[in-house]
């Protein structure tokens, strides 16, 4: 009985080096630290405009570390720029798990409540927000999609805030940002919804067909100036949506539907990655519509590439050289939610990775230089990182 025992207790103390053992490797590989070639742009021009990127901050906590830091830096930048060079974007999924439901679902007192934390934290009115659709503000990409983000435009605006594209459109909208920022707001999630959504012929949206988005968008990326496409879906990723999956996936899958089912399902748990990994899901970079959309932004991006494409969906801080036929710069900002922060690994042309709350942060020059900036949430707000996207006028 006494050598059973302690048989036991050796098993559990194997088991347990195990757990630790797999922590401190997923610890390690969370995330990826600047680049050593990472550099501010050389320029003495002032800073012209400033914009905020946060993503997927659609279920905040009280006093929630990301939306707490950008008010106080948004607020200097107001008052040394001006509110009409100043911005704040949210990213897509913006009240989670379905967006904005009926007035009559027994949810929505609950989706108002979340949505307004995100803009009162935010600082709005008093900043200018506007926000992406994401795939859970179209009801989780469910058959009420195109109703849910429509009510979410209404109830954004009159809380001083815009939600672009609207009416389920698929874009392109655009909005001038100081003299040299062009932000180009699309709808990914259109590209991707199996249910209703507006269609040619049957639509009020100006762009309604992939050929008509196509030729829309081009015809906005070719103005002058620097463009920066602003979007839920990544183009690049180091996160799981990429297909990259730590042991926390492996081991507590359940966390993809509720951040505190830490149930550990360690065999079972790996059949959820694998599965994943091979394309079943179209909001994963594997899926055939998700296949699509890639290729059609390629085709779109070809002729005057966007200096920067930024988007969330993924729950980790990311910086990606671009590809050809593709945006020069990738960034990606959806941590913005500390709860729901997920791994991210580096990928070709990444300079900067990593798992952390917190925002991405694009500074306009006088003379046409930008950079981007990564500002960690948490314990205080703190940079860490910055680097030149691109030097003197577009």
């Amino acid at each position: 009985m006494v050598g059973g025992t302690r048989a036991r207790q050796s098993g559990t103390l194997r088991i347990g080096w195990a757990v630790w053992m797999a922590i401190a490797i997923g610890a390690l590989l969370a995330g990826a630290g600047p680049d050593a070639a990472a550099a501010p742009c050389a320029t003495g021009a002032p800073i012209d405009a400033r914009l905020f990127l946060v993503g997927d901050a659609g279920a905040p906590e009280p006093e929630e570390p990301a939306l707490r830091a950008v008010p106080a830096a948004s607020a200097a930048a107001r008052q040394a720029l001006g509110p009409e060079r100043t911005a704040i974007v949210f990213l897509g999924d913006n009240v989670y798990p379905i967006g904005l439901p009926d007035p009559a679902s027994g949810g929505r007192a609950k989706a108002e409540r979340r949505l307004a934390a995100l803009l009162e934290q935010a600082g709005v009115p008093a900043n200018r927000a506007f926000l992406v659709p994401g795939n859970h503000d179209w009801d989780n990409a469910g058959d009420d999609g195109w109703n849910a983000v429509r009510r979410q435009a209404e109830w954004v605006e009159r809380a001083g805030a815009r939600l672009l594209p609207r009416e389920g459109c698929p874009g392109p909208a655009s909005v001038e940002l100081g003299r040299h920022l062009r932000l180009v707001f699309i709808d990914t999630q259109w590209f991707l919804h199996a249910g209703p959504k507006p269609r040619h012929p049957d639509s009020d949206c100006p762009a309604d067909s992939e050929a008509e988005w196509v030729a829309s968008l081009r015809q906005t990326l070719a103005a002058p100036g620097h463009a920066i496409v602003l979007a839920h879906h990544p183009l690049r990723t180091g996160g799981p949506h990429g297909g990259n999956f730590g042991w926390q996936e492996h081991v507590f899958p359940l966390r993809e539907t509720a951040s505190w089912l830490w149930a550990p399902l360690p065999v079972l748990g790996s059949l959820y990655p694998l599965v994943r990994g091979a394309g079943v899901s179209n909001q994963d970079l594997m899926g055939p519509r998700y296949r699509a959309l890639r290729q059609t932004l390629a085709t779109a991006f070809a002729p005057a590439p966007p200096l920067v494409y930024a988007a969330g969906h993924d729950h980790g801080l990311q910086v990606i050289r671009g590809s050809e036929h593709g945006a020069r710069w990738h960034v990606g900002s959806g941590s913005g939610n500390a709860r729901l922060v997920s791994r991210v690994r580096e990928v070709p042309g990444t300079v900067f990775a990593l798992a952390a709350s917190g925002f991405a942060r694009l500074d306009v020059h006088g003379d046409g230089a930008v950079s981007v900036s990564i500002v960690l949430a948490e314990p205080d707000p703190e940079e860490a990182f910055s680097t030149c996207l691109a030097a003197g006028a577009p």
